[in-house]
């Protein structure tokens, strides 16, 4: 929080699915929507934030978090992990911050929704689901990304009246 605060930093932090997706020729497509869905949301975000924004996540390098950490090395985007010690028992993504909180799986939850300024959610299960429904709460901007199954589908513009919604592209090349 003191780096954040002297640097000036904005800290987007993605929720999503950390296990494995399916990589079966059928969700292909699925999985190159969501890739290309996540790359515009981090593109706006450097537009608007420049060389302080903070992309910040998981750690793991897989699902959702995978495909985050990578774009953000495409983009040159800053990336930030904040997870327990026990993630460090699975592949790690390539990151220049790593904040280790507890030792399971959601005792890292209180200092990431603290630390980020605003959330996108895409996919997820029950720990994102309860991240978010946190984040809202603290009165953080959510942009869901919906059309790629998880927790982001179950939610509704009524369920988070001041979340931003969003669809996939769903391409057909």
């Amino acid at each position: 929080m003191q780096v954040k605060a002297a640097q000036n930093f904005h800290v987007t932090g993605v929720i999503g699915f950390a296990g494995a997706w399916d990589r079966t020729p059928a969700n292909a497509p699925l999985l190159i929507d969501a890739r290309r869905t996540l790359r515009a949301m981090l593109l706006a975000g450097q537009q608007q934030y420049g060389s302080q924004l903070i992309m910040c996540s998981g750690a793991t390098d897989s699902g959702v978090l995978h495909l985050a950490y990578e774009l953000c090395e495409q983009l040159g985007i800053t990336a930030m992990g904040v997870t327990p010690d026990i993630a460090l028992d699975f592949d790690v993504a390539k990151m220049e911050y790593l904040v280790p909180v507890g030792h399971n799986f959601g005792d890292e939850s209180e200092t990431f929704l603290r630390i980020c300024d605003e959330f996108m959610l895409l996919g997820g299960g029950n720990q994102s689901r309860r991240e978010i429904i946190t984040a809202a709460n603290m009165g953080k901007p959510i942009t869901v990304i919906q059309g790629f199954g998880g927790a982001a589908d179950d939610f509704s513009p009524e369920r988070l009246p001041r979340a931003r919604f969003v669809s996939g592209w769903f391409s057909t090349d």
